[in-house]
């Protein structure tokens, strides 16, 4: 059951001495020395953002909720279960005869207290005491049989509020693991793998690297049996064609419809949208390679920009995503060779020199790159499974699951 009740009946302000300083006289970080959180207006790392010695402080608190009265977070609200001190444009509170008993209860009250408050007051009607301590919260109460019965803070069912955050974190943990299994069928849907457990082969493959020596011809003087594999070096000029753009396509020409507009940038790896303007479509499979260096490669079809630099790299190198995915790895170096001063063109790339692996009739072995990026495309998803496992173990240990 719920009721509403007046936010002073339950709660009051904690009556803290001001310290003698200003937010810019103490650190940022903590040390053995300022080791104790202050508390000021604002929303990160629970506003607790400086740091002061325990002789700055006049009073040090714990077990309580802070409330951010001014700036643009006036109104949010935190649970502070650990020593701080107020510094200023904030302040803490507590209940009114009821000690926080645990976490649970600290992170119920501070819920309510964010949908009572955050919501109400801003930079212009700031949420300082007086201003809230007539708003109302709505709270969990044990019901009276006696229909006239006015509750008061004696009624409130604490209990009820442990048990439902506490339901709430499993929900949250059985979020996170469903999160985990979708995000990993993702992962091997889009790389068309079955599983991302590293083979023999695999393990082989990324364990194998190229000599320093160099034959005549330009290739690495290796035994691909021996640990080792063989490289020879290529410019781009004799891997790719490169064709650019025919329509001056602009940001107003994005329409949600029609191919995918790249342009240079990193940012969503330079795909601004989609366009139906007519223009030169190119296919997928191909590479792209902005004005800065920036190359990526594409899986679909795509319009080009004509204002900025941007080229499409085609040829019968890339055999397949796999390939593209290697050379555009090899690429990734190009960014430190251009710059707005010393835009990259084509006259420029096709005479750049990339090292790729051949067999031992000298012609490029694709079978090598592609078994190579299957592999660590393993290793990526297998990282990302640690990670999503290790928040799941965390989040249970903070929780006590």
């Amino acid at each position: 059951m719920i009721k509403n009740y007046r936010i002073g009946d339950v709660f009051y302000k904690i009556i803290t001495p001001k310290i003698k300083a200003k937010a810019n006289d103490f650190p940022t970080t903590y040390s053995t020395e300022y080791c104790v959180p202050l508390l000021t207006a604002g929303a990160e790392n629970q506003g607790l953002n400086r740091y002061a010695r325990t002789s700055d402080c006049p009073m040090i608190i714990n077990n309580a909720i802070s409330i951010s009265a001014n700036g643009a977070n006036s109104g949010i609200c935190f649970y502070q279960p650990c020593d701080f001190a107020v510094l200023q444009d904030a302040y803490a509170i507590r209940v009114n005869g009821h000690e926080i008993g645990s976490v649970e209860e600290g992170l119920y009250l501070t819920g309510a207290m964010n949908k009572a408050v955050k919501d109400n007051h801003d930079w212009v009607n700031k949420a300082g005491w007086n201003h809230i301590k007539d708003d109302s919260i709505k709270l969990p109460v044990i019901e009276n049989a006696n229909p006239d019965h006015e509750y008061t803070v004696n009624d409130i069912d604490w209990q009820y509020m442990q048990e439902r955050i506490a339901e709430l974190e499993q929900e949250r943990i059985a979020e996170l693991e469903q999160e985990r299994i979708a995000e990993l069928d993702a992962y091997l849907a889009a790389s068309g793998l079955d599983d991302y457990e590293l083979t023999d082969e695999d393990k082989e493959i990324l364990s194998l690297f190229p000599a320093s020596a160099s034959d005549e011809a330009g290739a690495s003087e290796t035994n691909p049996g021996n640990g080792q594999v063989r490289f020879k070096k290529f410019a781009l000029g004799e891997l790719f064609t490169s064709s650019t753009g025919d329509v001056d396509l602009q940001q107003k020409d994005i329409n949600g419809k029609g191919e995918f507009f790249i342009n240079s940038g990193v940012e969503n790896r330079g795909i601004k949208g989609r366009t139906d303007r007519p223009a030169r479509i190119f296919p997928a499979n191909t590479i792209t390679v902005d004005f800065w260096g920036n190359a990526y490669y594409r899986d679909f079809e795509y319009k080009m920009a004509t204002h900025n630099h941007v080229f499409s790299l085609t040829g019968d190198v890339i055999r397949n995503r796999l390939v593209g995915m290697y050379i555009v790895g090899l690429l990734s170096r190009l960014p430190k060779l251009f710059s707005y001063n010393n835009m990259a063109t084509w006259t420029k790339l096709k005479k750049i020199e990339v090292s790729l692996p051949v067999a031992s009739d000298g012609n490029i072995d694709y079978d090598y790159m592609e078994r190579y990026i299957r592999a660590t495309e393993k290793l990526a998803i297998a990282d990302v499974v640690k990670y999503k496992d290790k928040l799941i173990e965390t989040t249970r240990q903070i929780v006590g699951a």
